[in-house]
């Protein structure tokens, strides 16, 4: 990171490294720790989970249908992730400013152009874009309910029309838009965190123009974990859980994690090139091998590979919610290693080779995953995730009608 391009009135200040600005080394003299963490962690739950309701909704895939509308409240709710990277900034209160004065554009007085500012733009057009999507997906299930009790709160949801025929195919035309375009858009508000790191030179480890493939790779391999284990609870409460479609996640989470360790492989192997004193990456390997989540990174990639490449394995319910929770830990561990691991590596050759999380970071973790667990309640309680029109029970069971 060069300062002199931040603080232009101290020229050549010099080439320092994240951990060498850290102000306590108590905690191992890095700068980011759990916190932003969990955030790539959560974007890529985003990502995945969206990209499962484009499936159905955007792409078709009848398989899905009956979970999309499950997988599409899910996504709402875990839109709370860029509360992790606010409440890290030390000065949350200010956080509002990244809409309201975004750093997009270069000017004189500012050279350059703020990451973060863009990112707020992509999040921005990505949160209206779901809530539209949430509306128009359960609309005609609200309008039913409307119909059929007279509740204000259905009939405001139901945007006060119908579900006619007419009415409802206007809808899913609007939602298929909406699925397709978001897509790219879902994929860019997750592999968008893997740019930041790859286009910070300050850590020679993160100069690897594969970061945000691998990254998307794994966000929807977790994603797609957690809507298989979502799923699951909430069919098994009503008693009706689809096998089919427990196949169909276990298939899209086995092709997301061969993609996800083959580029893996790749970025592993090119980092040989930067083994090189003077960088800090003489104490790779010796980080490598001294920390925890590297020793159990590959091992449990390996298990969960196991598990999903047989079939007789992967279309076992029990076997798949095992290998789902295992999913969870594996991408944890990665974003992990890629977050922190860099930032123990130091130009001074100090070497700092430990971290210590504090008691603040977890329970920042545990307030924001409780905010987005109660997000997504309010969410299924409002939206009947299984409704009629919801998982195109009508027009499935009006093609089964027409070919017998």
């Amino acid at each position: 990171m060069d300062l002199s391009s931040i603080f232009g009135f101290f020229p050549g200040l010099g080439h320092l490294f994240p951990n060498e600005l850290a102000y306590d080394y108590k905690v191992g003299g890095i700068l980011w720790g759990i916190v932003i963490v969990a955030y790539p962690f959560f974007t890529g739950l985003i990502a995945g989970s969206f990209v499962v309701s484009s499936l159905a909704y955007g792409f078709g895939n009848k398989r899905y249908y009956k979970v999309a509308g499950l997988a599409l409240l899910l996504t709402g709710a875990l839109m709370v992730a860029p509360m992790f990277p606010m409440v890290d900034l030390k000065q949350p209160q200010r956080a509002y400013e990244i809409f309201t004065r975004p750093h997009i554009k270069s000017s004189e007085m500012f050279p350059g152009v703020s990451p973060m500012a863009v990112f707020g733009v992509i999040y921005l057009a990505y949160l209206v874009l779901l809530a539209i999507e949430i509306i128009f997906t359960f609309r005609a299930d609200m309008a039913r309910k409307a119909a059929e009790t007279g509740k204000l709160r259905y009939r405001i949801f139901s945007l006060g029309m119908g579900y006619s025929e007419k009415e409802v195919r206007r809808d899913r035309t609007i939602i298929k838009i909406l699925a397709l375009v978001g897509i790219p858009l879902a994929a860019t508000f997750h592999a968008y965190v893997g740019f930041l790191f790859s286009s910070i030179k300050g850590r020679i480890i993160w100069q690897d123009p594969i970061i945000p493939a691998h990254f998307l790779s794994s966000a929807i391999f977790s994603g797609t974990a957690l809507v298989t284990l979502v799923y699951y609870f909430f069919a098994r409460a009503g008693r009706k859980v689809d096998i089919n479609i427990m196949k169909g996640l276990g298939w899209i989470m086995l092709w997301s994690l061969l993609i996800s360790l083959g580029l893996e492989l790749i970025s592993e192997a090119s980092r040989t090139y930067y083994l090189l004193p003077a960088n800090g990456m003489e104490f790779y390997e010796q980080i490598k091998s001294g920390m925890a989540t590297r020793a159990v990174y590959y091992p449990l990639s390996i298990i969960i590979l196991i598990l999903l490449l047989f079939p007789r394995l992967r279309n076992n319910i029990k076997v798949l919610l095992v290998t789902s929770v295992l999913a969870l830990i594996q991408v944890a561990l990665y974003r992990w290693i890629v977050i922190i691991t860099p930032q123990l590596l130091s130009r001074t050759d100090a070497g700092f080779i430990e971290y210590s999380i504090e008691a603040h970071e977890i329970r920042l973790i545990i307030g924001v995953v409780a905010l987005s667990a109660f997000i997504f309640t309010i969410l299924t309680w409002l939206f009947p995730w299984d409704g009629k029109y919801a998982t195109h029970s009508d027009e499935i069971t009006s093609t089964m009608e027409v070919k017998e």
